[in-house]
């Protein structure tokens, strides 16, 4: 549990190999390797954060419990974990582990999370996509292959080398979305126009809850405040949200609000008071009163209740 009550934004690959002392990466905007070869001294429990960039975690054995805001799910043999910029994630190891983690930065890959293409392309790295990914034995060996192959490609002191891993990394994303889609489909359809306002709506508000913890704005989040930020009438941007996904832009802010709030309850040993003057709410009351609404107990009851499981 974080006693200060901050959770962290690792904002670089070595940000991210220094909290988890694992050593130092290749680069701050690729890394690769095994998860065998990290060192006895790495931590087997992280507390919760953020990152700013993407991470694909291939387990070849069990042994890591995950906890998200919402979930807690441990992982199977021959399985992908998948973190996106933004993603509040926490985990323990309870054993010896195996496989291979790959870190890597959207300029590096040349992603475009704005793009209307984004989802079909890269499903597994939206805010309410499958988090963990079971392959079935040939699969799982097909992805070793290229996951060998960047190893290589990584000791190597060839001049094109960067040019080739990032060519071996499309090659590995492409090999996960054809499983992921087989398991869970993919969403995205031919609604371009909607799904890059949409694409772009939950990253600003990723951002902006972002800046809330960092103290850097003080204002709740709201649809007219994010609207303005994104240069979209508040109407139109709910239309586009509703018509998408059944449920309102307001609906969605309010999910990523109450993902925060239990986050702090779970993680940190903040006041009630604290916490609400985090998150913008003007005052504690009303906190209580939408956490109420929303979790049917008060959130000093989910503390309890959440404490008393754990």
């Amino acid at each position: 549990m974080s006693k200060e009550g901050h959770i962290p934004l690792l904002k670089t690959i070595s940000d991210f190999y220094q909290t988890l002392r694992i050593g130092t990466p290749q680069g701050d905007d690729f890394s690769i390797m095994r998860i065998e070869d990290q060192p006895d001294t790495k931590r087997v429990e992280m507390p919760l954060f953020r990152c700013n960039f993407y991470r694909l975690v291939f387990l070849t054995s069990p042994g890591v419990v995950w906890s998200l805001p919402e979930e807690q799910f441990s992982n199977s043999v021959d399985s992908i974990y998948f973190s996106h910029p933004g993603k509040l994630e926490s985990w323990v190891i309870d054993r010896k582990i195996s496989g291979y983690l790959v870190c890597f930065t959207d300029d590096f890959a040349g992603l475009n999370p704005l793009h209307s293409t984004f989802q079909e392309a890269y499903p597994y790295f939206h805010l309410d996509a499958e988090s963990i990914l079971r392959m079935e034995e040939n699969t799982a060996t097909d992805v070793k292959q290229t996951l060998e192959k960047m190893l290589a490609e990584m000791n190597s002191s060839e001049r094109d080398k960067k040019e080739m891993l990032r060519h071996l990394l499309q090659q590995y994303l492409i090999q996960v979305r054809r499983t992921y889609t087989d398991q869970f489909g993919n969403r995205a359809g031919q609604r371009s126009n909607a799904l890059s306002i949409y694409n772009k709506f939950k990253k600003e508000v990723a951002a902006y809850f972002q800046l809330l913890a960092d103290s850097e704005v003080h204002q709740q989040a709201s649809v007219s405040l994010i609207a303005e930020r994104v240069n979209l009438n508040p109407s139109y941007l709910n239309t586009v949200v509703k018509n998408l996904t059944g449920k309102t832009a307001s609906d969605y802010i309010h999910h990523q609000t109450m993902l925060e709030i239990k986050s702090y309850l779970m993680h940190t040993d903040l006041q009630m008071a604290e916490i609400s003057h985090r998150l913008g709410f003007t005052n504690i009351s009303y906190f209580n009163r939408f956490f109420k609404r929303l979790a049917q107990s008060t959130p000093l009851q989910f503390r309890r209740i959440h404490r008393a499981n754990t």
